[in-house]
């Protein structure tokens, strides 16, 4: 039996609450170099997306195809070939045009630093769609699609556009704004 009132390990258990809350979040602070580095990979990355759009080219998305029949034919999600086989195949152009514009928003974003955060979480997205579609088709190296996925998160998880990209000069007004305003506090969160 303790010899201290339940009034002194309230007290204590609140200060050793409040303790472990501030060690938790404290603030992680990104050197100029660290940051210069991320908004490097950013544009590498915006670039990669940028190049991938030259094959499947509007309007007829010729290179697009034989992709999206390869997912149909080894997705490792149940489900998702009879998805692409009847609702993407006879619907192409339409899903071709919505993957293609997604693509450039990608590119547009990262390599420009405009709503970074916004931009690497779309590619996320894109990224997971061809992991379950292609990583284990034949001649494709699932590798690849993980990484674009763990790059995609990388730049989402850090203000890498804050750095040669527009971002910067973004920010801080939406910031300011968003006392004031739902929007801006919403879009305050991409960039």
């Amino acid at each position: 039996m303790s010899i201290f009132s339940s009034a002194h390990n309230q007290k204590a258990s609140a200060a050793s609450a409040s303790r472990e809350r501030a060690a938790t979040t404290a603030p992680i602070t990104l050197s100029e170099r660290s940051i210069t580095g991320l908004a490097l990979i950013r544009i590498f990355v915006g670039y990669l997306w940028f190049q991938q759009l030259s094959w499947k080219m509007p309007p007829t998305f010729k290179g697009l195809h034989p992709y999206l029949v390869k997912e149909g034919m080894y997705t490792i999600l149940p489900g998702y070939s009879y998805i692409i086989q009847h609702i993407f195949l006879p619907n192409f152009i339409l899903l071709a045009a919505g993957v293609w514009t997604a693509e450039l928003l990608v590119s547009l974003c990262l390599i420009f630093g405009i709503f970074t955060r916004f931009g690497a979480l779309l590619s996320v997205l894109l990224s997971l769609q061809l992991y379950f579609g292609l990583a284990f088709a034949r001649g494709e190296w699932y590798w690849t699609y993980g990484m674009l996925v763990l790059l995609g998160l990388a730049i989402a998880t850090v203000p890498a556009g804050r750095r040669f990209g527009f971002d910067q000069f973004i920010a801080p007004r939406l910031q300011a704004a968003a006392s004031n305003n739902r929007i801006a506090r919403f879009l305050s969160w991409f960039v």
